[in-house]
């Protein structure tokens, strides 16, 4: 008998309930618990929100992200249902959110073409999640239900009146899930955002961002025309318009009222790269699928047919291939598909096998049309997909010869000083600007993993040339020698390897001023352009040297950005000084001074919405409940004429009772009317607008800790007398005019930073060419200190127009971009 099989019995075998297996596993669901799941949570909720517009019902989407860390996405569609349900005798909102494959989707009923599939995309957002409110907008009520990391907190109860139907999701992360951040990126969800605006036109999506006071409306009525438009700004574009292509099909006979329908715009620039982006049912399928496949044969099967028929493809030309017809192409599509079918819950990849044979006949019969009913389109995509043939063959012959030079028989680049290491995953390679850097890398490197390239002179702009000119490079032929994965097509014998890279991690390092600047923008567009897998499998870094050099009396040290310089700033203004409580010549223990100011920087942080709708954060912070230590969830402004005062409402039946005794409607985002009024005698204008604080619980956890600690909590606006003094040596011994007074707790943190900067020496660094061998691999080399930007494409569509802005041949674009961001500049090299 095996060793522990007497053990295994039914005991051992567990049945999770709920939502259990969710957070057992969230990387099921929402693809992983990092950066990416955290933004796919916010995904999941809108796509919601999206089916609700392609079943003809929502017109407004808004997503915010709030000073706590949390996320809500609201929209204007028919509302969750929130009536008991028949079978589970609960209400259809909590079903739906507790109970894994639970929605309105698996039949036609509801919803004839959707994104959500499987029923677990909103309940797992639940299930991830520390805070899970829940609002809807139904039947004339407006309905609340309280979830906690996929259970019930709160059963489903009318907390006001609404005309209006829709649906608000709030939820904050779980720290328990999301380990490694819980913080949303503006940037990653603009992407998203905007592409369901162009994917669905006539929708409006806003994002408004109150951690940093940044807003945009996404609103597309041409849809994907504008798309494609988009994706091309900055780009000379090879013919007007783009191409619009329509089309509709059945794919099963027995159900001819499920319509498959197919939307492709697309457009040829004088570019020698290809963006083509796919999408089913709204959804990003970055790993392609059926769909693509299928348009991809068709266009090349249109040109070529095209390209013989008229003659202009002459025999001694190459064959135009998939690459050639690529070349220079912007194109999206979007199928809207009643029954997809996906690899895997995040929806990659479009695995429908009937889309290649539909999508291929739509294409096929469109673009075969738009080049007969115009001839000189046709020449100009066709002429194009020509030279782009002929320079592949002449880009070919090129590194062919390269080949068997310095590519091959050649060996590695004499100026590269290698490593021992022969496992890549273990090697690192520092791209270093000049030769003198390079002298300080080689010796402050770790020879056994670290090699060391460096370059002199102009990096060749590689978003202007071809393969052919590119190879003719210095640089550049350094550069690829190095990597070893080779250059040009996969698909070409010799092409690039992304599996030969010799270095698993390709670390660029510049100096800190524009010259470094350029150089870094130069390799980065060679490595976009050239071998993108890189980037993707995530090789590329940026080394990020120290931003100061902070010195005090004998000591010296780095400091990566601005908010470790206000870190060490506090730590410094404590350096000898005493916290002392003013009413009882208290002094605070010097290990907690560091917890309180941390905790008061937090409180000034959560309390910045409060700051943004007009009301003092002491104000705020003094309506708090003495008693159960609560801060009030609702903040009401009422302007009347030129007088402004506040009311705070403490949860949603409070803010129910306030807006049925003002008469607003309680569905909106926030509460708001305008009107006039009688005020002693005179007609004057009102208007209240009532705002949720979505700080006030991590700002009471704040608060207790605060009191924990030892400081009063009763009052926050500033006293006459003083609340607290710091003091530079113990209360018995000190001269109480030397003593520095604080007024108020909130006014700690600016006081202390203001000590912190006494004697101190703040140096901005540029970088590598000031510091000697021991200083560059102890800052910026030292595995163990230094700090890497890996390099991604978050949104390929923005990294696509970035570098054809900055490095392209549009002057105008880029002028006008220096004009709009000079004055945004906060270090320039002069």
């Amino acid at each position: 008998m095996n060793i522990g099989q007497s053990d295994y019995d039914s005991t051992k075998i567990q049945k999770l309930e709920g939502l259990e297996g969710v957070r057992k596993r969230p990387d099921m669901y929402i693809g992983d618990t990092n950066e990416r799941g955290l933004h796919h949570c916010v995904f999941e909720i809108v796509d919601n929100s999206i089916d609700e517009a392609l079943a003809g019902y929502c017109k407004t989407i808004r997503v915010e992200l709030h000073v706590d860390g949390s996320c809500s996405v609201e929209d204007d569609g028919r509302g969750i249902p929130v009536d008991i349900h028949e079978k589970y005798k609960i209400p259809a909102l909590e079903l739906v959110m507790t109970n894994l494959h639970a929605g309105g989707k698996f039949g036609k009923g509801a919803y004839q073409v959707s994104g959500g599939l499987h029923g677990v995309g909103a309940k797992c957002v639940n299930a991830v999640s520390e805070v899970f409110d829940v609002e809807v907008r139904r039947d004339g009520h407006v309905h609340y239900m309280k979830f906690a990391k996929g259970k019930t907190v709160e059963k489903l109860k009318i907390i006001g009146d609404s005309q209006k139907t829709g649906t608000r999701i709030t939820f904050l992360p779980d720290a328990e899930i999301f380990l490694t951040t819980r913080e949303f990126k503006y940037e990653i969800l603009a992407k998203r955002l905007r592409e369901l605006a162009f994917l669905n036109p006539g929708i409006q999506v806003t994002l408004n961002d109150e951690r940093v006071e940044k807003s945009e409306v996404f609103r597309f009525d041409e849809g994907i025309r504008q798309f494609v438009s988009f994706l091309d700004r900055g780009k000379t574009i090879l013919h007007g318009e783009p191409i619009l292509i329509h089309g509709e099909a059945v794919a099963d006979p027995d159900k001819p009222e499920l319509k498959t329908t197919v939307d492709i715009a697309l457009q040829y620039n004088d570019g020698y790269s290809d963006q083509i982006y796919a999408y089913a049912n709204s959804i990003c399928n970055v790993e392609g699928g059926t769909h693509l496949s299928g348009f991809r044969t068709a266009l090349t099967r249109v040109i070529n047919a095209y390209a013989k028929s008229s003659n202009m493809l002459k025999e001694k030309d190459p064959i135009i291939s998939g690459d050639d017809v690529r070349e220079g192409l912007t194109a999206v599509i979007s199928v809207k598909v009643p029954d997809p079918r996906f690899e895997g819950q995040t929806k990659t990849k479009l695995s429908n096998g009937e889309m290649d044979g539909i999508v291929q006949k739509i294409v096929g019969d469109n673009l075969k049309y738009t080049f007969e009913t115009d001839p000189a389109l046709a020449k100009k995509i066709v002429d194009k997909c020509i030279n782009a043939a002929r320079a592949r063959e002449a880009a070919r012959k090129a590194r062919e010869t390269v080949r068997k030079g310095a590519l091959s028989g050649g060996g590695l680049p004499g100026k590269l000083a290698d490593c021992s290491e022969k496992d890549p995953s273990l090697c690192e390679l520092f791209i270093v600007e000049g030769d003198s850097a390079g002298g300080s890398a080689k010796q402050g490197r770790n020879r056994k993993y670290q090699a060391i390239l460096p370059l002199r002179g102009k990096v060749l702009n590689v978003e202007k040339a071809r393969l052919d000119k590119m190879l003719n490079s210095d640089a550049i032929r350094t550069i690829i020698t190095a990597c070893g994965t080779g250059i040009g097509s996969s698909n070409d014998v010799g092409g690039f390897d992304a599996n030969k890279c010799r270095y698993h991690k390709i670390i660029i390092m510049t100096d800190a001023d524009v010259d470094g600047s350029h150089i870094q923008t130069l390799l980065l567009t060679f490595f976009f352009r050239q071998m993108k897998e890189l980037i993707e499998r995530g090789y590329i870094y940026v080394a990020q040297p120290p931003l100061y050099k902070i010195k005090r009396k004998r000591k010296e040290r780095y400091v990566d950005n601005d908010d470790q310089l206000n870190e060490i700033l506090l730590e410094l203004g404590m350096e000898d000084m005493a916290l002392v409580r003013a009413r009882d010549e208290h002094v605070f223990d010097k290990n907690h001074v560091s917890e309180i100011v941390s905790i008061f920087s937090r409180l000034e942080q959560l309390g910045s919405g409060v700051v943004r709708n007009g009301c003092a954060l002491p104000t705020y912070l003094d309506a708090h409940d003495i008693e159960t230590r609560t801060l009030p969830r609702y903040m009401v402004r009422i302007r009347t004429g030129h007088t402004e005062s506040f009311k705070f409402l403490r949860d949603e039946e409070d803010r129910a009772g306030f807006f049925l005794e003002n008469n607003i409607d309680g569905g909106g985002f926030d509460g708001a009317i305008s009107r006039d009024i009688e005020l002693n005698g005179q007609i004057v204008r009102q208007r209240i607008s009532a705002h949720e604080i979505y700080g006030a619980q991590q700002m009471c956890e704040c608060l207790k800790k605060l009191e924990a600690l030892g400081i009063d909590i009763a009052t926050f606006a500033p006293t006459d007398q003083p609340r607290y003094f710091l003091s530079e040596i113990g209360p018995a011994d000190a001269k109480k005019s030397e003593r520095l007074e604080i007024f108020s707790g909130l006014e700690m943190v600016a006081k202390i930073r203001e000590l912190g900067r006494k004697g101190l020496t703040i140096q901005r660094y540029k970088g590598l060419g000031e510091m000697n061998a021991d200083q560059l691999a102890e800052t910026t080399m030292d595995p163990e200190k230094r700090r890497l930007l890996q390099v991604t494409i978050a949104d390929a569509a923005a990294a696509e127009a970035t570098f054809s802005m900055l490095m392209g041949e549009d002057v105008e674009i880029r002028r006008a971009f220096i004009e709009d961001n000079a004055l945004n500049a906060l270090y320039l090299d002069i």
